[in-house]
């Protein structure tokens, strides 16, 4: 007896449902994240096993914080706004956010960079960092949280008149990280210490952080976004982000 075509065609269609089932990952949810830098070398690794336990896709987009604060203060469509805790408690964001879903996830702080065959000047102490960015040709930062808050340390310390001129600024930190692997030896870089250690096969080498005294540590948090599609999802992946495995994963990659 001939199978009916009708048949045949259904029979064909669940064969390759099960097929694609069985060997691809069907996805529930895709959740869009805006996140700082910092992050990034996280994901790399926690975006995949979050997808396989949750079943839910991440899309991730990374930015400075006036990048993310445009997109908060535009509504633009998204589900997680992952960035310094400061940027967010500002009462212009956090009408922006669903309020109680707001969570700390950890601190990162600044260091420093220098060309990959640099040898490492001493500078883990006040007297010795000042002497190594007077000798150095250039000091080298971006124009976001970690640039500006150099620039109110060279004045706290006196030095921001002699440093000035010799001082290069650029808008992020993929263009801060790339001008100096491709500077000279003499050079020195400064950066959230997890996008220094998530770049150093660019042609950087990390130094280490600020001196104690110097250091400055930027609170980091995540919360539901109103413009959310997915907010219990997104809720579960906050929580997600406070498990013990993932804090670890953070500190790895330069958040404490």
């Amino acid at each position: 007896m001939k199978a009916i075509p009708q048949m045949k065609t259904m029979s064909r269609y669940l064969a390759a449902c099960l097929c694609f089932m069985i060997s691809g990952f069907v996805y529930g949810v895709e959740l869009k994240i805006y996140s700082g830098g910092p992050f990034e070398a996280a994901f790399h690794e926690l975006a995949k096993d979050f997808e396989r336990s949750s079943g839910n896709k991440l899309i991730i987009e990374y930015g400075t914080a006036p990048q993310l604060q445009k997109k908060l203060a535009e509504n633009a469509p998204g589900d997680l706004m992952l960035t310094a805790t400061k940027l967010m408690s500002q009462p212009e964001n956090q009408i922006k956010l669903v309020d109680g879903t707001m969570a700390l996830l950890g601190k990162g702080g600044v260091g420093i960079m220098l060309q990959k065959d640099a040898v490492v000047p001493l500078m883990n102490n006040p007297q010795n960092f000042k002497e190594a960015v007077l000798k150095a040709d250039k000091l080298i930062y971006n124009k976001a949280s970690t640039g500006l808050y150099m620039d109110q340390l060279f004045q706290k310390i006196g030095l921001a008149d002699q440093l000035e001129k010799k001082t290069e600024r650029f808008v992020n930190g993929d263009d801060t990280i790339a001008r100096v692997a491709r500077g000279s030896v003499n050079e020195i870089g400064f950066g959230a210490i997890a996008e220094i250690q998530l770049n150093l096969s660019k042609g950087v080498k990390y130094a280490g952080p600020l001196p104690d005294a110097y250091q400055n540590y930027t609170e980091y948090s995540g919360a539901v976004m109103k413009s959310s599609t997915h907010p219990k999802e997104t809720q579960q992946l906050i929580e997600f982000l406070q498990s013990p495995k993932v804090k670890e994963l953070f500190k790895r990659t330069g958040i404490d």
